[in-house]
């Protein structure tokens, strides 16, 4: 039996195209996200951050990332390192982003040992109006933030 490695950009590509099919056949608003057990906690949030006039996606972390950001124009995956935003289409739709800690770079100890990334990253998406409408962090090392609103 031959065994298929995915990997986590398969995965995250399902998890849009799940996303986006639900979207499509549901008219409540998604104005939640999910959590799972790797470190990850997920709130809703109406803070206010600063306006733009479009709504966008912020990342907050320490470190290193990689992820993937879909709305009504399209996919495309990003990465970067520290505190970073991007817009999102004018109507975006179905929002749903996917990121995950970079741990390539753990810090490795004299004896060997690898220290874990326990830093927060945090996923925001903001609206137009510069509210948080959905939020997600973890603390895991190479955790994984998954979060969606619908506009």
């Amino acid at each position: 039996m031959k065994k298929f490695n995915i990997g986590i950009f398969g995965i995250m590509g399902i998890l849009i195209l799940v996303v986006f099919a639900s979207g499509c056949v549901s008219s409540s608003d998604n104005n939640t996200s999910s959590s799972s057990s790797n470190g990850q906690s997920n709130s809703q949030s109406g803070q206010s951050a600063s306006s733009t006039g479009n709504a966008m996606v912020k990342v907050i972390a320490a470190g290193s990332w990689s992820g993937s950001i879909g709305d009504s124009s399209g996919s495309k995956s990003v990465d970067g390192s520290g505190t970073e935003t991007f817009p999102l289409a004018q109507d975006p739709g179905i929002v749903s982003v996917d990121f995950q800690k970079d741990n390539s770079k753990d810090a490795v100890s004299d004896n060997g040992t690898i220290t874990p990334d326990t830093s927060t990253m945090t996923v925001q998406i903001i609206d137009q109006n510069g509210n948080v409408v959905a939020t997600q962090s973890t603390s895991a090392d190479a955790g994984v933030v998954s979060v969606s609103h619908t506009f």
